[in-house]
């Protein structure tokens, strides 16, 4: 189903084929290929893809950057994990009033 939809070029549907290879649901895990739906994903605005380029990235300023974009997307888990960034100063300068900021939105 997911495949499908990744192949008409829907955000969701692609997210979820980089899941599935992610976990290795329904296919062999591989990490490179979850990463490379993700990218797209989030390349066309799909906010939980962007946030899981910036888990891929883990830590450091590539993850910062995909958890804020995320973030001002709307996304839940990306202005958990921006505040997390900003609290123990992972990819930016440690600045609680903004960790405070992101917590409270």
């Amino acid at each position: 189903y997911y495949q499908n939809l990744a192949e008409t070029n829907v955000s969701c549907g692609i997210f979820f084929v980089g899941a599935c290879y992610d976990k290795g649901i329904g296919v062999e895990r591989d990490e490179h290929k979850a990463f490379i739906y993700y990218q797209k994903s989030a390349e066309m605005g799909y906010a939980k893809g962007t946030c899981n380029v910036g888990c891929c990235y883990d830590e450091g300023i590539g993850a910062f950057i995909y958890y804020q974009k995320s973030a001002e997307m709307g996304y839940a888990n990306g202005m958990s994990l921006v505040a997390e960034c900003y609290r123990n100063g992972i990819g930016i300068t440690r600045d609680l009033h903004k960790a405070k900021y992101w917590y409270q939105r």
